[in-house]
């Protein structure tokens, strides 16, 4: 079936609340998945070999292991990137800011290429960026010029590496010494108005998660006695 983009981060945000999302992190989870789609990096398969985690992962909490002026290491304890992506980043482009680079390193989390989404909008703010992750065969690097919103990737083959085995994702911010460009690349508009596919299967699970948060509310509703309230209260 053909979805919007608009459609596909709705339903994201209702399913992330639904499995037990903050608020704000919803929206940011939900943004993630549609960025990784409108780049063409398969943001909704990614989404849909995380599901299973994502659902056992509730009331798992991400930690601090160690900070100072230009070094933040995360421990997400296990969870997807999605639960501290937005966080551990603000918090690390904001060193580079101020002072014109930072690492970050999130220690013991999966469905790291969903944090590609957040470090375009360090892009965005004028800072290069390159992430690296590895898994059992591959080292993968992401690096977004300072202006641009979509990575160069490329992935080459290493033995099995601390990071590897942990699944740990770095990243480094800097300041460019060069002009900056923004310019949009034209793909993404088209594949904007194109729309994307996903399969029906996992559009009805999207859609029963989405129901937990009508449960909750309707149990709520019950709580308080429905109609009891007026446009005052």
């Amino acid at each position: 079936m053909r979805i919007s983009l608009n459609e596909i981060q709705v339903m994201c945000r209702k399913a992330f609340e639904g499995m037990g999302f903050a608020a704000g992190d919803c929206e940011d989870a939900a943004e993630l998945v549609g960025w990784l789609q409108l780049q063409g990096l398969d943001g909704i398969g990614t989404l849909e070999k995380a599901l299973d985690y994502l659902q056992r992962e509730a009331d798992q909490s991400f930690s601090l292991s160690y900070e100072d002026d230009s070094l933040l290491v995360i421990d997400a304890n296990g969870q997807s990137v999605l639960r501290c992506a937005a966080t551990a980043v603000e918090l690390a482009l904001a060193k580079a800011l101020q002072s014109g680079q930072a690492l970050l390193r999130i220690r013991h989390c999966h469905n790291r290429v969903l944090l590609l989404g957040q470090l375009s909008r360090a892009a965005e703010l004028g800072l290069d960026v390159q992430a690296h992750w590895g898994d059992a065969r591959l080292r993968h690097i992401a690096t977004f010029n300072a202006g641009a919103n979509r990575p160069t990737l490329h992935c080459e083959e290493q033995p099995c590496t601390d990071d590897a085995v942990e699944q740990g994702i770095s990243v480094s911010f800097s300041r460019p010494a060069r002009c900056v460009s923004t310019t949009s690349p034209a793909n993404a508009q088209a594949t904007l108005a194109e729309g994307f596919t996903i399969s029906e299967q996992t559009w009805q699970r999207l859609k029963q998660l989405a129901d937990n948060i009508l449960v909750e509310s309707t149990d709520a509703s019950r709580r308080h006695g429905a109609g009891a309230g007026n446009d005052a209260d």
